[in-house]
């Protein structure tokens, strides 16, 4: 999925300063083994990303590339959850509305981002100060990482009415959260830890070795990976170009321990993808292109795997072909043959160390 704050990206990138200094209150992880600092990755949960994801999928609001950005089976499951209990929240009465309202306008793909900008921060003090951010008829850029944030949000959404939705959408998580979400969430603690624990260590010992070369030729020398039950096949990325990268990834490990590891790798390939010359998509529609790009950002994470681990490119395959179906992984996502010879002969370079060009703070 593609996707721009536009000028206010530079005010926006500055809140990720906070990423390596996240309050320990806000994630569950495991510090890392490995001490080189191109292998300064950490798997972790947070608060406010799960809520924010998790009211999207409740809400339904999705996307329209090859794979989903919300789990639909968890959206059922939370459905169920709350049936038990007989349980109905205000997100649950307007997740109709809120979903016509949202798919309606462009602008609203801002929402699929907008946790990135706020890990490490308080759920409520996050939603108070969107709103305070909202209500500004001319929002200021203010000083401070979460405020500055939440007013390059405002500013993507100038509109009455886009700020009178956002309004209705901030008011309904903020429900959820104290109806039901936060009490959900503490209940699945301890296996919330151990799954945390299972991937930091898969990560530094199958993945930190065979993705060193290329993360430090991509300028990805540290970040966090955040599991969270509602995202679906397709993750979040946000990358700073000091170095600090955020990926959001969904925590389903149905198709094995490493899914979650190698679902990060797809989303760590988009940086590759803005060194790509080679035209991906002969239509210039938006929605056209986005599609091209985040398929070719699948093929891409197989490419990096194929010179990196082999063993691990075929799981990465199988994973990403189960996702969609198809008879082949290719066809499910093709590219031309002349950008997947491009993006093989980067990938080569950067596993090396070797590679050159811009770099990329997000998955556009």
């Amino acid at each position: 999925m593609r996707f721009s704050l536009g000028s206010f990206a530079p005010v926006v990138v500055l809140a990720l300063g906070s990423a390596n200094t996240l309050p320990p209150r806000a994630l569950v992880a495991r510090t890392p083994t490995r001490t080189p600092a191109s292998r300064e990755w950490t798997i972790a949960r947070d608060p406010f990303v799960d809520l924010w994801f998790h009211s999207l999928a409740v809400v339904g609001y999705d996307g329209y590339g090859p794979l989903g950005l919300y789990d639909t089976r968890y959206a059922e499951r939370v459905r169920g959850a709350k049936g038990r209990t007989h349980l109905t929240t205000t997100l649950d009465r307007r997740a109709s509305e809120l979903r016509r309202s949202l798919a309606a306008d462009s602008a609203f793909e801002v929402l699929h981002f907008l946790p990135l900008y706020f890990v490490g921060q308080d759920p409520l003090l996050v939603l108070s100060t969107l709103r305070s951010a909202v209500h500004e008829t001319r929002p200021a850029l203010r000083a401070g990482a979460l405020a500055s944030a939440a007013s390059a949000i405002a500013a993507a959404l100038p509109t009455p009415q886009e700020r009178d939705v956002l309004v209705s959408l901030l008011d309904a998580v903020d429900d959820e959260w104290t109806t039901f979400y936060r009490a959900e969430r503490a209940s699945h603690e301890l296996d919330t830890r151990r799954t945390v624990r299972v991937l930091q260590s898969a990560w530094d010992d199958r993945f930190a070795g065979a993705l060193d070369g290329y993360l430090g030729a991509m300028g990805m020398t540290r970040g966090t990976i955040l599991i969270s039950p509602a995202v679906g096949p397709e993750g979040r990325i946000v990358h700073e170009a000091g170095g600090a990268t955020i990926v959001a990834v969904s925590s389903d490990a149905s198709a094995g321990e490493n899914a979650a590891a190698l679902r990060a790798v797809r989303e760590l390939a988009f940086p590759l993808l803005d060194r790509l010359h080679a035209p991906l998509v002969a239509s210039t529609s938006r929605v056209a292109a986005s599609r091209a790009r985040d398929a070719a950002a699948v093929r891409a994470g197989a490419i990096i795997l194929d010179v990196t681990d082999a063993s691990l490119a075929a799981e990465y395959r199988r994973l990403f072909l189960d996702a969609i179906g198809g008879r082949s992984f290719d066809s499910a996502y093709p590219i031309s043959n002349e950008a997947a010879t491009e993006l093989r002969r980067l990938a080569t370079s950067a596993a090396a160390g070797a590679a050159s060009g811009r770099a990329s703070y997000e998955n556009k």
